[in-house]
Formats: C-alpha cells, sequence, structure tokens
C-alpha cells in the first residue's frame, strides 16, 4: 500500500475538456434532427417520441458541460488545497 497520493492533473484536464466536448457534440447534432416522418396515424406519437429524445439529449449535453465545469472547479480547488498543505508541512518542519 502506498502512503502517496499522486494526482494527475493533465490527465484530469483531458477528462474536463472531453465532457465538455461530448456535450457540446451533442448539441451540434441537435441542430440536425429531421422533422417527423410520415408514419400515418402513428405520426403524433412518433413526433412526440422524437421530442422526447430531444429533450433528453439536450439534458444530456448540459449535464455533461456541468460535468466538465466541476472536474475543471475540483482540479483548481486540489490544486489550491494541495499547495497549501505542502506549505504548512514544510513550514512544520
Amino acid at each position: 500500500m502506498t502512503d502517496r497520493l499522486n494526482v494527475d492533473m493533465a490527465l484530469l484536464d483531458a477528462v474536463a475538456d472531453r465532457l465538455a466536448q461530448a456535450g457540446g457534440d451533442i448539441d451540434a447534432t441537435g441542430a440536425a434532427v429531421p422533422p417527423p416522418p410520415d408514419a400515418g396515424p402513428a405520426t403524433a406519437d412518433v413526433a412526440e417520441v422524437l421530442s422526447l429524445l430531444c429533450g433528453g439529449a439536450a439534458q444530456l449535453a448540459e449535464s455533461l458541460r456541468t460535468s466538465g465545469s466541476r472536474v475543471t472547479e475540483a482540479i483548481s480547488r486540489y490544486g489550491q488545497e494541495d499547495a497549501a498543505a505542502g506549505g504548512a508541512i514544510r513550514g512544520a518542519y
């Protein structure tokens, strides 16, 4: 078992970027959603399902972007806390 904690800040930055990019990519595809097809008597049902899917995709995109922002905030806070803890340890010796 190790007594050290090593956090790869570059890796966390990459995770945050990928989350934000995925949210943006989902948003970008939302602009290309075709109109509901003519499904005869089921047209209204198909339109409702497409609407629900688009709404879910919008929520997913927002959640991904929010997650990316939170990872970025966590990286910043970790860096600050780690530096402060290191300073306190150095000051104790």
